[in-house]
């Protein structure tokens, strides 16, 4: 049976010291042609493919051309000869060829669906992470088939991995990253925004086009957060236009409200470019940690990913790692010393702390990555990584989740993400990160505990299916376009008054039962709130510690994260010392120097760490995005209340803004969208009138000056001329 044939020389090929004599390698090449020609066995023959091409150095010279129409007939024109010969191959390859990118050969499955998005036809791909599912979103921007574009990414790193890529296209292009930037009327557009600036975003226009990455997020069965934000932003856009392209790793199945209803193409497919090899390393879970460094030390080479359930898991294991290196493998170490990140160890002393791990992880090319870490230096980060200049890369889900790195080898550490289980489908989105077309044909997956039991996913669209929406969403949706399930549902909120109905519903997203019931204690209590919550500018502690213990205890999800703050108090406590002080780094300071961190951690090393990770991380969770949305929540919550019993209401937007801006006038602040760390930006500040608030403005003004000018560190000025 070829199956069982194709699996035999799949194992062969596995094996890096296989040498096969030509009649071996021509009945694998046999082998292969059967399989493609197979419904069933087309998978694995391409995968035998992909492998023969990494081995092919050991292939006899005579399998050369051979192997060339093999890796034609499986659809993998990229990895086909650049000159190829004879008419028809000269054909394919032509027809395969990008019709907007320069040197660029798109497989067999990429130039159909290429093809019919410039047609007009809308895409819903489930791929795996190899099949180069984004290579479509530049092709279509490069066509200029569409005027405004907006593309939606889950996360800001992948946005900023975007907009770098579409950052030669600004001739044709207004890039958008802020919700404060307007759109040109002179050339076209694309908004490169999550999904919570969709909502936020009011001028956009007409749109033509827009993009979903990562769709399995609308689904709220797995339980993000930000489903709501999606489902939100995806109705939004459909006003617009019916016209997109949604993408996302293997999933069984969409409703049909998405597919049929919409008129998108669904796709599922298993193509894929790279092979993967997987290998059990699970044992005692008592010796894990020594199991995962004695791995990376003599086992893996190439550069390698280890996935980790939380964030102190990443930093403790990259740090146990390089304590490892010095006790048991000096050599190794210094073969990993580096001067390569020097700007990034050099920044880190100045503004976060030069006792912090990471900038001695650096110095070994080493280092880890979560949600915490700021957005520049996370970025520059996965540029080591892809660029070598660190090696061993400790992260969470937040670079599993999308970002494009230049990993050979995945180590599966944990089975969590957070303090919840990761299923099959998050494994395969882990495993799928091993290997790089054209750079790894064949990557490695490490599993130091067991794979989770495979299960297929159906995602559900909420917005569109509407039943089991919750109401949160539902309150965003014109009345007409309700289903009679859903009507029926929002039908106990008729009695609240338009007022109030309208701030529930620009509080988007937010529990408006939790809303209803800060707006009834507030009631009930006005005599007691009214000196806590009317304050204008900026509120006193006390003042803060009552807003934020509302919006703690009304405004929070069941089971959302805290943000490494386990109190409103303690978030009261940070949020009121970086008012005040208006810097992180000298929060961190001051945290290290207070009594309580002294006391609870004596060892400086184990403090500075310990402290920087907690202000880092309430700093990207709370101070960024998340407090300055709840704190204009709670603003218009008790504006209502106050203002209808005849008290001065308090107005918080001034306070969110100095928060969510850290401190800088609106056009500044967008320019840390763009990759551009705030100290840079700090020491630029004097030179930009408070009055430039659009970002266009203030990059045309960059542009103009003379950097050498400004007492800028090398990364600083480096981060400042990636935007010229």
């Amino acid at each position: 049976m070829i199956q069982d044939e194709l699996r035999r020389w799949r194992a062969k090929l596995a094996d890096p010291g296989y040498s096969p004599g030509f009649d071996e390698a021509f009945a694998i090449a046999r082998a292969c042609a059967d399989g493609l020609a197979s419904s069933e066995c087309v998978d694995i023959a391409r995968e035998i493919v992909i492998r023969g091409l990494a081995a092919l150095g050991r292939f006899p010279a005579e399998m050369q051309e051979l192997w060339n129409s093999l890796i034609e007939a499986a659809g993998l024109y990229p990895y086909a000869a650049a000159s190829p010969t004879g008419s028809s191959s000269c054909l394919r390859h032509e027809f395969h060829s990008s019709p907007a990118l320069e040197n660029v050969t798109l497989h067999e499955e990429q130039a159909e669906l290429l093809l019919r998005l410039l047609e007009g036809q809308s895409i819903v791909l489930s791929a795996p992470t190899s099949y180069g599912k984004s290579l479509l979103i530049e092709e279509v921007v490069a066509s200029e088939r569409f005027r405004n574009i907006v593309i939606i990414q889950p996360t800001l790193a992948l946005l900023d991995e975007t907009r770098k890529r579409l950052q030669k296209y600004r001739d044709s292009y207004h890039l958008l990253v802020s919700t404060g930037q307007r759109p040109s009327t002179y050339k076209g557009n694309i908004f490169l925004f999550t999904a919570e600036r969709v909502v936020e975003y009011s001028h956009f226009g007409r749109i033509d086009f827009f993009v979903i990455d990562e769709f399995y997020k609308l689904s709220l069965d797995r339980e993000d957060d930000r489903a709501i934000a999606l489902n939100h932003a995806l109705y939004k856009l459909l006003k617009h236009t019916r016209h997109f392209y949604m993408l996302g790793p293997l999933v069984r199945s969409v409703p049909p409200e998405l597919s049929d209803n919409l008129g998108a193409l669904w796709r599922r497919t298993s193509f894929a470019t790279v092979a993967v090899d997987e290998h059990d390393w699970v044992g005692p879970q008592s010796a894990k940690r020594d199991r995962l460094y004695r791995l990376l030390s003599d086992e893996i080479d190439g550069p390698t990913m280890i996935y980790c359930s939380s964030k102190a898991k990443a930093a403790n294991l990259a740090s146990g790692y390089l304590e490892y290196l010095r006790e048991s493998a000096p050599e190794t170490l210094q073969s990993l010393r580096t001067v390569a990140n020097n700007e990034l160890v050099d920044w880190i002393a100045s503004n976060i702390h030069a006792e912090w791990q990471m900038a001695e992880l650096l110095k070994h090319s080493l280092a880890f990555h979560h949600g915490a870490v700021p957005r520049h230096l996370g970025s520059s980060i996965i540029d080591a990584f892809n660029d070598g200049s660190v090696r061993f890369l400790f992260c969470t889900s937040t670079l599993i989740e999308g970002v494009n790195t230049a990993a050979k080898n995945v180590v599966l550490h944990d089975r969590k993400k957070g303090s919840k289980q990761i299923d099959y489908f998050d494994y395969r989105n882990i495993a799928g990160r091993s290997g790089r077309m054209s750079v790894y044909f064949v990557g490695n997956v490490y599993k130091l505990c067991k794979e989770p039991e495979q299960v297929e996913l159906d995602i559900d669209v909420p917005v569109l299916t509407q039943d089991d929406a919750p109401v949160e969403l539902l309150i965003q949706v014109d009345h007409q376009d309700l289903s009679p399930l859903a009507s029926e549902r929002m039908a106990r909120f008729s009695n609240i008054d338009e007022e109030l109905k309208g701030i529930l519903k620009a509080n988007a997203g937010l529990p408006l039962d939790g809303q209803l019931r800060l707006v009834e204690e507030i009631s009930l209590r006005l005599e007691t709130f009214e000196p806590l919550l009317s304050w204008k500018s900026l509120p006193s502690y006390s003042q803060l510690a009552a807003v934020t213990d509302l919006l703690w205890r009304h405004l929070r999800r069941k089971g959302e994260s805290r943000g490494s703050a386990m109190t409103s108090k303690q978030l009261a406590f940070y949020a009121n010392s970086y008012i005040a002080g208006r810097s992180l780094a000298a929060l961190i300071r001051s945290q290290i120097g207070s009594d309580y961190w002294i006391e609870n951690a004596p060892d400086l090393q184990t403090r500075v760490d310990q402290v920087v990770s907690q202000v880092l991380d309430i700093a990207r969770h709370w101070f960024d995005f998340k407090l300055p949305k709840l704190l204009r929540a709670v603003s218009a919550l008790q504006a209502y209340v106050l203002g209808n019993a005849g008290f001065e209401p308090g107005n918080y937007t001034y306070c969110a803004a100095l928060l969510e801006n850290s401190f800088l006038s609106c056009g500044l602040a967008a320019l840390l969208d763009l990759d551009v760390p705030l100290s840079a930006v700090r020491k630029l500040e004097p030179v930009v009138s408070d009055e430039l608030e659009d970002l266009d403005e203030v990059l045309s003004l960059i542009e103009r000056l003379d950097l050498s000018r400004f007492d800028l560190t090398a990364y600083e000025r480096r981060k400042l001329r990636a935007l010229l």
